[in-house]
């Protein structure tokens, strides 16, 4: 009939009717317990990496570290995303947690070289070149002391390491008589290097901050959605 309704064809025999889809409802918003917990939580995160990134200033404890260090910033990212799981909180979170990765071993290796390192003439044993991805190439030479002392984590790169043709030649670096920092050519700026633990105390007052700002947000949030709700009922 022209203009009538159209009727639905029927199913083929044997065919079953497809189900109708469900749609899903949002999750509900975190309470405000549960955002105040994580926000303690996520405010903790820098003092934990920035001490065991103090620690990874000696060699043989960086990579045990390292890991530690980044499965805490990741904590924090994911719990930050928890806070605010919305706008521009989660970029800057990842921002100052990967600087906070990258800082605090050379600035604070560097503090404690300036402060307490002593000139020592070595002896270049062996070098070792490593090339990075842009095709950049890198010296590492192993070194020992002249007076026959033991020299602990015996390497320097950078300044005054150039190649294999420096292979027998003698220098002054800069060694920490307790042994926990690695040697350092003299050559090095410590103490630009060292103004980077300035720059983590203030990437962690920044992150602290970026928690509260985005927690008092959320609270204010929830408690405006629930009173809307109680309005309504």
């Amino acid at each position: 009939m022209a203009g009538g309704k159209k009727r639905k064809r029927p199913l083929a025999e044997g065919m079953a009717k497809p189900p109708k889809r469900v749609r899903r409802r949002p999750a509900p918003p975190p309470s405000p317990r549960t955002v105040r917990r994580a926000a303690w939580l996520v405010g903790s995160v820098p003092v934990l990496m920035v001490g065991l990134l103090a620690v990874a200033t000696n060699p043989d404890y960086q990579v045990l570290c390292m890991i530690p260090a980044f499965l805490a910033l990741s904590a924090g990212i994911i719990g930050m995303g928890l806070i605010r799981p919305k706008g521009w909180v989660i970029l800057l979170a990842v921002l100052f947690g990967v600087l906070l990765m990258v800082l605090p071993t050379t600035s604070i290796r560097a503090q404690l070289m300036a402060h307490r390192a002593v000139e020592t003439e070595v002896v270049i044993t062996d070098a070792h070149k490593a090339k990075d991805r842009s095709g950049r190439v890198s010296w590492t030479c192993d070194i020992r002391r002249t007076d026959g002392q033991p020299l602990p984590h015996g390497q320097v790169g950078g300044f005054g390491c150039s190649g294999r043709s420096d292979i027998g030649d003698t220098m002054n670096v800069l060694v920490d008589p307790a042994g926990w920092a690695p040697p350092v050519s003299t050559e090095e700026d410590l103490d630009f290097l060292g103004t980077g633990v300035y720059v983590t105390a203030v990437l962690a007052a920044l992150w602290g901050l970026l928690t509260l700002a985005a927690t008092r947000r959320t609270l204010r949030e929830t408690a405006a959605a629930g009173g809307a709700r109680g309005r309504k009922a």
